[in-house]
């Protein structure tokens, strides 16, 4: 008789987060080579890598840990792996040591739902941090949240609780694997956010903090109580109100705990990527503010102050000195309107008159008349005095 063929499932549509050779344990010693899948929880065994039907599929929650085993000839160094589960061992072989531990982080991150603490390169750790955000998209996707359900039966408000307005700014409705996630993204922001608890009667403190290159996440169990809330830490701390907890926490640790309030900075100015239609590279382009103009008053030229402008002084040649300025004086005092009495005049000669006419100046301010008696009387002068 013919031997009967495995039974063939078609795989589901579960994303394959990693995938390869793997060799399973069948008997004592014999092993078979499978094309092996990891979709979700589950590894699903193929023939081939285009196979769309698997033979056998394994369910990793009730996976305990999961161990590397080298061969008994540490020469050869052929990488085991086994999967401690709580109804059993399964053994298997990778191609490679590289290739073990890969397998080993995946397997770990998607059952316990978190990284492990393995020799990676960053590489590794980023991809394996996608992973984890995307295995827990699916799974809510998966399981309806409970508070939809509670949500028809309101419950019974107590005097001692807290409104929703008087909730810590660091309390979030997020789950355990969310908590670690969100503060290991927001380390800038604080180190320490309060949740509600798993059973969704009590609350939880999440603290993340970093020694010696690796992070320790801590949680703790936050009980409601009639005359308040109780950290259950110790013998227990009572605290009053949700506000105190959080204080309690940073105060006991002197400031190292920093409550998580992330930024609620919005941008002031529009900003978009787009592509250059030329060369077809992208450009972070920002709005250009054009500032308001406000109405203003026209400001008139200034009026400009007329100064006196200082009058240029006249500036007199000092006259020569005659030795008949004391009779000038007294002629200068004589009043215009009454004319000077006429003096007979002798007739000067003409040589006299020639040689001193060129010398006599006419002096300013005083009339022709006046002007032409005191010529006559210098020339008799000078001529007695030649005499």
């Amino acid at each position: 008789m013919s031997s009967s063929k495995p039974t063939r499932h078609r795989c589901s549509a579960i994303p394959g987060y990693q995938e390869g050779y793997l060799e399973k344990l069948e008997s004592k010693s014999q092993y078979k080579r499978f094309w092996t899948v990891l979709r979700g929880n589950n590894l699903f065994f193929q023939v081939t890598s285009r196979d769309p039907m698997y033979i056998e599929k394994l369910n990793l929650d009730d996976l305990v840990s999961v161990e590397s085993e080298d061969s008994l000839n540490k020469d050869l160094q052929v990488p085991n792996l086994i999967l401690r589960l709580k109804h059993g061992d399964v053994k298997l072989k990778a191609d490679s040591l590289e290739s073990r531990e890969q397998w080993k982080s995946f397997i770990l991150t998607v059952a316990k739902l978190e990284i492990p603490n393995l020799a990676l390169l960053p590489g590794q750790i980023h991809r394996l941090k996608e992973v984890l955000e995307e295995e827990i998209k699916e799974r809510s996707k998966l399981t309806a949240p409970p508070l939809l359900a509670r949500s028809r039966t309101p419950e019974p408000v107590e005097d001692n609780y807290d409104d929703v307005e008087n909730l810590p700014s660091c309390y979030y409705k997020i789950s355990r694997v969310e908590a670690e996630i969100m503060l290991e993204r927001s380390m800038e922001y604080g180190n320490i956010l309060m949740r509600p608890g798993s059973d969704n009667k009590s609350f939880a403190i999440t603290t993340r903090q970093m020694f010696k290159g690796n992070a320790l996440v801590k949680h703790y169990r936050v009980r409601c109580a009639d005359n308040g809330y109780i950290i259950e830490v110790d013998s227990g701390v009572l605290c009053n109100s949700m506000q105190e907890i959080i204080d309690y926490f940073v105060q006991y640790t002197n400031g190292a705990l920093k409550p998580l309030e992330r930024s609620m900075d919005y941008e002031i100015n529009l900003s978009f990527v787009q592509e250059d239609v030329e060369s077809g590279e992208l450009i972070h382009q920002k709005q250009q503010q054009t500032p308001t103009k406000t109405p203003t008053r026209k400001s008139l030229p200034p009026v400009k102050e007329e100064k006196p402008s200082p009058k240029i002084p006249i500036i007199l040649e000092p006259e020569g000195k005659y030795l008949n300025d004391a009779e000038i004086e007294k002629l200068s005092q004589v009043k215009i309107e009454t004319q000077p009495k006429k003096m007979p005049m002798l007739p000067p000669s003409k040589t006299l008159t020639q040689a001193h006419s060129s010398q006599f100046k006419v002096l300013p301010g005083l009339t022709s008349a006046v002007n032409s008696e005191l010529r006559t009387k210098l020339m008799e002068r000078k001529v007695a005095m030649n005499e």
